[in-house]
């Protein structure tokens, strides 16, 4: 199993922050971990500077200009934004987990996912002169399955509030929140501000992983490098390097790497994770094993630890144990899409048409997004063409 994490990857957002949890004040050094040697002229990637990921093009300046320009008061202009932003005959934004665009990309392209959303959001917001913070929420561990990888996502969101002046004073409770997932708020997962540098290192980290998959280690690595000297206390790229180092047969340089993420958060259960594939690889069975036991022991009761394991084994073409992985996770949690999409693949590579659509209905009955149910609708269309 090949796990890496990505932060932000969607807005179920992105769910689970892997990694990004430490508070705790740490001194870290890259340079024992950085291998440059090894990637050379990785310094000739186009890395998109922190400017250039919150710029706003002409186009983005001239429609804050249109539509928020007239409106005065700052609670109203917080409003009509985060309104603009989801209204379909505005922006209306789509998502797409994998749309990691800077600001103006964005805007363009009109798709999104909660970190290029909030980064859009937050870009917005200071040309129409409003305050505005990213906050990361703390959900429970979250995986998604793509090009043979899987992810842990985290998530984030943007936090709206007036400006504050000299005559008026606006109390910090008072405020918006723009958020791609409307159930973070229903459910109240914990949520603490945190820096733009630490955005601008998640959206390195999701590029280098983007590249990652493709193969292109150059980009990947200098990708992951400017994640880390953006924050060198942000965990994800530094279990993100040590796995490029994996793959690139660098294993002890993989493993003090992974041991320097677990030093940020020990309760990372991805970086151990990936240092037991690590030992795995190399060996050390023993080591892995014991490892492995614990995870499980922690990850029993999580929905989306039996999901990821049914989209593996689904991956693997075990149909029938993906089935049973599925089941599961729907038993802990019954109202979650992506577990009833995966019950209905598994039932269709089967041949169990009938089934696969019993399952892609009650998907689709539960997903959070129009467009999202537009797409099951559309697999419900070609399966009743079958």
């Amino acid at each position: 199993m090949t796990r890496i994490t990505l932060l932000a990857l969607g807005c179920f957002t992105l769910s689970l922050l892997a990694g990004c949890q430490s508070t705790q004040s740490k001194q870290v050094s890259t340079e024992p971990y950085l291998l440059d040697s090894s990637f050379t002229n990785y310094h000739e990637v186009n890395i998109e500077s922190r400017e250039q990921i919150f710029a706003l093009n002409d186009d983005a300046r001239r429609f804050v200009a249109r539509k928020l320009g007239h409106v005065k008061e700052p609670r109203a202009k917080m409003k009509k934004l985060m309104r603009l932003i989801f209204d379909r005959a505005d922006m209306h934004l789509f998502y797409e987990s994998d749309a990691n665009t800077t600001a103006s990309e964005t805007f363009n392209n009109r798709i999104a996912n909660c970190l290029s959303m909030s980064i859009l959001t937050y870009a917005l917001a200071k040309e129409a002169g409003l305050s505005a913070a990213f906050q990361e929420v703390d959900i429970p561990e979250y995986w998604t399955r793509r090009n043979g990888f899987s992810f842990i996502n985290g998530h984030i969101n943007v936090k709206l509030t007036p400006p504050e002046s000299i005559e008026q004073y606006y109390f910090d409770s008072i405020g918006v929140i723009v958020d791609f997932y409307p159930l973070v708020r229903q459910q109240r997962f914990p949520q603490s501000r945190t820096s733009v540098d630490r955005v601008v290192s998640m959206f390195y980290n999701n590029k280098g992983a983007e590249a990652l998959i493709s193969n292109d280690y150059k980009k990947a690595y200098a990708y992951f490098r400017a994640a880390i000297m953006s924050d060198k206390e942000f965990q994800s790229p530094w279990i993100n390097l040590a796995g490029l180092y994996r793959m690139t047969q660098h294993y002890d340089w993989a493993e003090k790497t992974y041991q320097e993420a677990i030093k940020i958060d020990r309760n990372n259960l991805t970086a151990w994770e990936n240092l037991a594939v690590l030992y795995v690889r190399t060996g050390h069975h023993e080591k892995a094993a014991d490892i492995k036991a614990s995870l499980e022991r922690k990850r029993e009761r999580n929905p989306y630890y039996h999901y990821i394991v049914g989209e593996e084994l689904r991956d693997r073409g075990k149909y029938r144990a993906a089935i049973s992985a599925y089941k599961q996770a729907t038993r802990l949690d019954p109202n979650k899409h992506q577990f009833y999409f995966g019950l209905a693949k598994a039932y269709y590579q089967l041949g169990d048409k009938s089934t696969s659509r019993r399952f892609m209905k009650k998907a689709m009955r539960r997903a959070e997004y129009q467009d999202e149910r537009e797409k099951y609708q559309g697999k419900l269309d070609v399966l009743a063409g079958l």
